[in-house]
């Protein structure tokens, strides 16, 4: 992020005084047009703050203004969540379609061949859109890194994560390993809860499966 960015904000910040909300939104804005991710916007914050706690008005606002520029940068990239990357429950969906006719094309049922690795994270308590979207932001991180190569790793509720994978790769192993890191990587939030879930053999079921899975 640029610094004259953040001088305005750190000015607001020590005198107490001015639009510090509007300051805030601006620079988490610029830092989204600029291709900054959230994470970036919020360290930025910290030094700005000089150490101390920001200000919630301040990270709120940043974090808004960020989340808006990026949503109007990323509306052609329908497929993917602008703010992980992660792919929408549309697209799985369309994922989801492609290997059931694959697989009646190959003469196999999807469940044998694929599994779907469920990440749910318990609130412990009212969460709000930040601490949803941050918590996000760290789950799809720690996906990325267990799972890097063809598989469809999806957010499908504001706390329930998705990775469509080949069955070997559902294995007690991985989910043991990708629990681990979540907890790691969230630990505000009670342990996760780390499950598979094999598809319908057919397609039939697939709306149902979907709708489980967004509620």
């Amino acid at each position: 992020m640029d610094d004259a960015l953040d001088a305005p904000l750190a000015d607001l910040a020590r005198s107490g005084h001015g639009d510090l909300a509007g300051a805030a939104r601006e620079v988490g804005a610029r830092a989204a047009h600029g291709g900054a991710p959230l994470r970036e916007v919020l360290d930025q914050l910290e030094e700005v703050f000089e150490g101390a706690v920001p200000a919630y008005e301040a990270v709120r606002e940043a974090a808004l203004g960020w989340a808006d520029a990026t949503l109007w940068r990323q509306l052609d990239r329908s497929c993917e969540d602008p703010l992980t990357s992660l792919t929408t429950v549309t697209h799985l969906r369309t994922r989801l379609e492609e290997l059931y006719r694959g697989a009646e094309h190959e003469g196999v049922s999807l469940d044998r061949t694929h599994a779907l690795l469920v990440v749910e994270l318990d609130s412990g308590g009212a969460t709000n859109g930040l601490e949803d979207a941050l918590d996000a932001l760290d789950v799809a991180e720690q996906m990325r890194t267990v799972f890097g190569a063809d598989e469809t790793l999806a957010q499908t509720a504001p706390r329930r994560f998705v990775a469509l994978a080949g069955i070997d790769r559902t294995d007690p192993l991985t989910l043991g390993l990708l629990g681990h890191l979540v907890r790691r990587a969230v630990p505000a939030s009670p342990a996760p809860h780390v499950r598979v879930v094999r598809p319908p053999a057919s397609a039939e079921g697939l709306g149902r499966l979907l709708a489980c899975l967004c509620t």
